[in-house]
Protein backbone atom coordinates (compact mmCIF):
# COMPACT_ATOMS: atom_id res chain seq x y z
CA UNK A 1 0.00 0.00 0.00
CA UNK A 2 1.48 3.99 -0.90
CA UNK A 3 1.64 6.00 1.61
CA UNK A 4 -0.04 9.34 1.02
CA UNK A 5 2.21 12.17 -0.26
CA UNK A 6 3.99 14.87 2.37
CA UNK A 7 1.42 18.28 2.68
CA UNK A 8 4.76 20.09 1.78
CA UNK A 9 4.75 18.29 -1.76
CA UNK A 10 0.83 18.34 -2.70
CA UNK A 11 -0.06 20.84 -5.19
CA UNK A 12 -1.18 24.08 -3.64
CA UNK A 13 -4.49 25.69 -4.72
CA UNK A 14 -4.10 29.45 -5.60
CA UNK A 15 -7.74 30.22 -6.31
CA UNK A 16 -11.06 29.26 -4.32
CA UNK A 17 -13.60 27.00 -6.55
CA UNK A 18 -15.70 29.54 -8.89
CA UNK A 19 -12.78 32.01 -9.15
CA UNK A 20 -12.09 30.74 -12.43
CA UNK A 21 -8.37 29.69 -14.06
CA UNK A 22 -5.47 31.58 -15.30
CA UNK A 23 -2.79 30.36 -17.45
CA UNK A 24 -0.23 31.33 -19.83
CA UNK A 25 -0.88 30.76 -23.55
CA UNK A 26 1.51 29.44 -26.01
CA UNK A 27 1.13 33.10 -27.96
CA UNK A 28 2.56 34.62 -24.72
CA UNK A 29 -0.67 36.05 -23.56
CA UNK A 30 -2.55 35.33 -20.84
CA UNK A 31 -5.90 33.56 -20.52
CA UNK A 32 -8.71 33.48 -17.61
CA UNK A 33 -11.47 31.40 -17.96
CA UNK A 34 -14.85 31.13 -15.81
CA UNK A 35 -18.48 30.60 -15.20
CA UNK A 36 -20.65 33.90 -15.04
CA UNK A 37 -24.31 34.26 -15.06
CA UNK A 38 -25.65 33.97 -18.67
CA UNK A 39 -29.19 35.34 -19.91
CA UNK A 40 -31.91 32.96 -18.72
CA UNK A 41 -30.61 32.51 -14.99
CA UNK A 42 -27.80 29.87 -16.47
CA UNK A 43 -24.05 29.73 -16.23
CA UNK A 44 -21.98 29.93 -19.03
CA UNK A 45 -17.93 29.41 -19.47
CA UNK A 46 -16.37 32.69 -20.42
CA UNK A 47 -12.79 33.40 -21.70
CA UNK A 48 -10.86 36.30 -21.49
CA UNK A 49 -7.46 37.58 -22.56
CA UNK A 50 -4.40 39.86 -20.94
CA UNK A 51 -0.84 40.71 -21.89
CA UNK A 52 -0.27 39.92 -18.36
CA UNK A 53 -1.62 37.58 -15.71
CA UNK A 54 -2.75 40.24 -13.27
CA UNK A 55 -4.81 41.91 -16.74
CA UNK A 56 -6.76 38.58 -17.58
CA UNK A 57 -7.41 38.17 -13.49
CA UNK A 58 -8.78 41.80 -13.54
CA UNK A 59 -10.32 41.03 -16.59
CA UNK A 60 -12.42 37.77 -15.15
CA UNK A 61 -12.81 38.89 -12.26
CA UNK A 62 -15.05 42.19 -13.04
CA UNK A 63 -16.82 39.19 -15.28
CA UNK A 64 -18.09 37.50 -12.41
CA UNK A 65 -18.60 39.98 -9.83
CA UNK A 66 -21.43 41.41 -12.55
CA UNK A 67 -22.43 37.97 -12.70
CA UNK A 68 -22.78 37.91 -8.52
CA UNK A 69 -24.84 41.49 -8.95
CA UNK A 70 -27.35 39.88 -11.40
CA UNK A 71 -25.89 41.58 -14.23
CA UNK A 72 -25.74 38.35 -17.06
CA UNK A 73 -22.63 38.94 -19.74
CA UNK A 74 -24.00 39.58 -23.04
CA UNK A 75 -23.91 37.19 -26.20
CA UNK A 76 -21.00 37.74 -27.05
CA UNK A 77 -21.19 35.61 -30.40
CA UNK A 78 -24.33 37.78 -31.75
CA UNK A 79 -24.24 41.09 -33.68
CA UNK A 80 -26.03 44.10 -33.57
CA UNK A 81 -27.20 43.22 -37.10
CA UNK A 82 -28.48 39.71 -35.99
CA UNK A 83 -30.27 40.82 -33.08
CA UNK A 84 -31.56 43.30 -34.82
CA UNK A 85 -33.29 41.22 -37.23
CA UNK A 86 -34.49 39.03 -34.25
CA UNK A 87 -36.04 41.95 -32.63
CA UNK A 88 -37.65 43.45 -35.79
CA UNK A 89 -39.40 40.14 -36.90
CA UNK A 90 -39.72 38.40 -32.93
CA UNK A 91 -40.40 41.14 -30.57
CA UNK A 92 -41.45 44.71 -32.74
CA UNK A 93 -43.80 42.76 -35.01
CA UNK A 94 -46.09 42.30 -31.75
CA UNK A 95 -46.00 45.57 -30.10
CA UNK A 96 -46.28 48.14 -32.77
CA UNK A 97 -48.81 48.79 -35.25
CA UNK A 98 -48.27 47.73 -39.23
CA UNK A 99 -47.65 51.23 -40.02
CA UNK A 100 -44.70 51.55 -37.44
CA UNK A 101 -43.12 48.25 -37.64
CA UNK A 102 -42.50 49.24 -41.88
CA UNK A 103 -40.79 52.51 -40.72
CA UNK A 104 -39.02 50.43 -38.41
CA UNK A 105 -37.59 48.06 -40.92
CA UNK A 106 -36.85 50.28 -43.31
CA UNK A 107 -34.97 52.42 -40.59
CA UNK A 108 -32.68 49.26 -39.58
CA UNK A 109 -32.14 48.04 -42.89
CA UNK A 110 -30.95 51.40 -44.78
CA UNK A 111 -28.88 52.45 -41.78
CA UNK A 112 -28.70 50.27 -38.67
CA UNK A 113 -27.46 47.33 -39.91
CA UNK A 114 -25.17 49.10 -42.81
CA UNK A 115 -23.61 51.17 -40.12
CA UNK A 116 -23.33 48.70 -36.93
CA UNK A 117 -24.46 45.75 -38.56
CA UNK A 118 -21.25 43.84 -37.86
CA UNK A 119 -20.49 44.77 -34.57
CA UNK A 120 -20.33 42.26 -32.13
CA UNK A 121 -23.29 43.14 -29.34
CA UNK A 122 -21.22 42.82 -26.60
CA UNK A 123 -19.11 45.08 -27.45
CA UNK A 124 -21.23 48.31 -28.50
CA UNK A 125 -20.29 51.27 -26.35
CA UNK A 126 -21.65 54.44 -26.23
CA UNK A 127 -19.01 55.79 -28.33
CA UNK A 128 -19.69 53.47 -31.36
CA UNK A 129 -23.15 54.54 -31.35
CA UNK A 130 -22.18 58.48 -31.21
CA UNK A 131 -19.52 57.95 -33.65
CA UNK A 132 -21.87 56.24 -35.85
CA UNK A 133 -24.57 58.74 -35.47
CA UNK A 134 -21.98 61.76 -36.21
CA UNK A 135 -21.26 59.90 -39.52
CA UNK A 136 -25.35 59.56 -40.73
CA UNK A 137 -25.69 63.83 -40.19
CA UNK A 138 -22.81 64.52 -42.53
CA UNK A 139 -22.43 61.41 -45.04
CA UNK A 140 -24.47 61.37 -48.74
CA UNK A 141 -27.26 58.95 -48.24
CA UNK A 142 -26.78 57.94 -51.87
CA UNK A 143 -23.88 55.93 -51.90
CA UNK A 144 -24.70 53.51 -48.75
CA UNK A 145 -28.24 52.56 -49.78
CA UNK A 146 -26.90 51.39 -53.22
CA UNK A 147 -28.52 54.40 -55.49
CA UNK A 148 -25.83 55.27 -57.80
CA UNK A 149 -24.91 51.90 -58.79
CA UNK A 150 -27.88 51.66 -61.38
CA UNK A 151 -28.12 55.59 -61.95
CA UNK A 152 -24.30 56.28 -62.41
CA UNK A 153 -24.99 59.46 -60.92
CA UNK A 154 -23.77 61.14 -57.20
CA UNK A 155 -20.90 59.15 -55.86
CA UNK A 156 -20.41 56.49 -58.88
CA UNK A 157 -18.77 59.90 -60.86
CA UNK A 158 -16.97 61.28 -58.24
CA UNK A 159 -19.97 64.18 -57.50
CA UNK A 160 -21.06 63.91 -54.87
CA UNK A 161 -25.10 65.21 -54.42
CA UNK A 162 -24.70 65.91 -50.49
CA UNK A 163 -28.26 64.48 -49.54
CA UNK A 164 -28.19 64.01 -46.10
CA UNK A 165 -30.34 62.93 -43.50
CA UNK A 166 -32.88 65.48 -41.57
CA UNK A 167 -32.01 65.95 -37.73
CA UNK A 168 -35.32 64.10 -37.42
CA UNK A 169 -34.47 61.31 -39.30
CA UNK A 170 -31.79 60.60 -37.23
CA UNK A 171 -33.06 61.34 -34.06
CA UNK A 172 -35.70 58.63 -35.30
CA UNK A 173 -32.92 56.27 -36.35
CA UNK A 174 -31.59 56.27 -32.35
CA UNK A 175 -34.89 56.16 -30.65
CA UNK A 176 -35.24 52.69 -32.65
CA UNK A 177 -31.95 51.59 -31.78
CA UNK A 178 -32.46 52.65 -28.39
CA UNK A 179 -35.57 50.61 -28.34
CA UNK A 180 -34.27 47.76 -29.47
CA UNK A 181 -31.25 47.44 -27.08
CA UNK A 182 -33.91 48.23 -24.32
CA UNK A 183 -35.28 45.30 -25.13
CA UNK A 184 -31.80 43.48 -25.15
CA UNK A 185 -30.92 44.44 -21.54
CA UNK A 186 -34.96 43.07 -20.59
CA UNK A 187 -34.23 40.10 -21.77
CA UNK A 188 -30.99 40.17 -19.76
CA UNK A 189 -28.63 39.86 -22.89
CA UNK A 190 -27.22 43.41 -21.72
CA UNK A 191 -26.11 44.53 -18.87
CA UNK A 192 -26.98 48.42 -19.88
CA UNK A 193 -28.38 50.69 -22.79
CA UNK A 194 -25.67 51.92 -24.12
CA UNK A 195 -27.77 54.37 -26.83
CA UNK A 196 -29.64 55.64 -23.65
CA UNK A 197 -27.64 58.54 -22.56
CA UNK A 198 -26.66 59.74 -26.00
CA UNK A 199 -28.38 63.36 -26.72
CA UNK A 200 -29.02 64.02 -30.32
CA UNK A 201 -29.24 67.52 -31.73
CA UNK A 202 -32.85 69.06 -31.52
CA UNK A 203 -34.06 69.69 -34.70
CA UNK A 204 -33.77 73.29 -35.71
CA UNK A 205 -37.15 74.45 -37.74
CA UNK A 206 -35.99 75.72 -40.96
CA UNK A 207 -36.21 80.07 -41.81
CA UNK A 208 -37.79 80.42 -44.96
CA UNK A 209 -36.98 83.33 -47.19
CA UNK A 210 -38.64 85.68 -48.69
CA UNK A 211 -39.24 86.54 -52.72
CA UNK A 212 -36.94 90.06 -53.65
CA UNK A 213 -38.99 92.43 -55.64
CA UNK A 214 -37.18 91.28 -58.31
CA UNK A 215 -38.11 87.58 -58.16
CA UNK A 216 -41.75 88.59 -57.32
CA UNK A 217 -41.98 90.81 -60.51
CA UNK A 218 -40.64 87.67 -62.60
CA UNK A 219 -43.01 85.75 -60.70
CA UNK A 220 -46.53 87.27 -61.85
CA UNK A 221 -44.75 88.07 -65.02
CA UNK A 222 -44.77 83.91 -65.90
CA UNK A 223 -47.82 83.43 -64.30
CA UNK A 224 -49.82 86.40 -65.70
CA UNK A 225 -51.70 84.05 -68.26
CA UNK A 226 -52.73 82.01 -65.08
CA UNK A 227 -56.55 81.94 -64.05
CA UNK A 228 -55.52 82.25 -60.90
CA UNK A 229 -53.37 85.21 -61.84
CA UNK A 230 -55.20 88.00 -59.83
CA UNK A 231 -54.99 85.79 -56.79
CA UNK A 232 -51.00 85.92 -56.91
CA UNK A 233 -51.78 89.74 -57.22
CA UNK A 234 -53.03 89.84 -54.10
CA UNK A 235 -51.43 86.76 -52.19
CA UNK A 236 -48.00 87.80 -52.73
CA UNK A 237 -47.86 91.66 -50.52
CA UNK A 238 -49.61 89.97 -48.05
CA UNK A 239 -47.44 86.55 -47.81
CA UNK A 240 -44.46 89.36 -47.90
CA UNK A 241 -45.96 91.64 -44.41
CA UNK A 242 -46.10 87.94 -42.96
CA UNK A 243 -43.04 86.69 -43.19
CA UNK A 244 -41.31 89.66 -42.25
CA UNK A 245 -43.15 90.32 -39.07
CA UNK A 246 -42.30 86.56 -38.30
CA UNK A 247 -38.42 87.90 -38.06
CA UNK A 248 -36.75 86.43 -41.30
CA UNK A 249 -34.60 88.86 -43.13
CA UNK A 250 -35.31 90.50 -47.05
CA UNK A 251 -37.75 93.09 -48.82
CA UNK A 252 -39.45 92.61 -51.12
CA UNK A 253 -41.06 95.71 -52.21
CA UNK A 254 -44.08 94.81 -54.61
CA UNK A 255 -45.77 97.76 -55.95
CA UNK A 256 -49.42 98.22 -54.89
CA UNK A 257 -50.63 99.12 -58.21
CA UNK A 258 -51.38 95.99 -59.45
CA UNK A 259 -53.58 94.42 -56.42
CA UNK A 260 -55.41 97.63 -56.47
CA UNK A 261 -55.90 97.13 -60.52
CA UNK A 262 -57.24 93.56 -59.12
CA UNK A 263 -59.10 94.95 -56.83
CA UNK A 264 -60.68 97.48 -59.11
CA UNK A 265 -61.92 94.39 -61.41
CA UNK A 266 -63.38 92.73 -58.56
CA UNK A 267 -65.36 95.82 -58.17
CA UNK A 268 -66.36 96.01 -61.46
CA UNK A 269 -69.97 94.73 -62.12
CA UNK A 270 -71.00 91.78 -63.78
CA UNK A 271 -72.31 91.53 -66.74
CA UNK A 272 -76.27 90.20 -66.35
CA UNK A 273 -76.92 86.59 -67.59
Amino acid sequence: MTSPRPAASRRIRSRANGDGTVYQRKDGRWEAAGCVLAPGNTRKRIRVYGTTRKEALAKLTAKIAAGNLGLPVAAADSTVGTYLTYWLNGVAVHQVRENTHTRYATCVRLHLIPGLGAKKLARLTAHDVRAFLDRLRVACQCCPQGRDTARRQCCAIGQSCDKRLSPLTVAYVHSVLKSALEHAVREDELPRNVARNIKTAAPRPRRFKPLTAAEARQFLHTTSSDRLHALHELALPRASARVSSSGCTGKTSISTAAPQASAAHSNEPRAAA
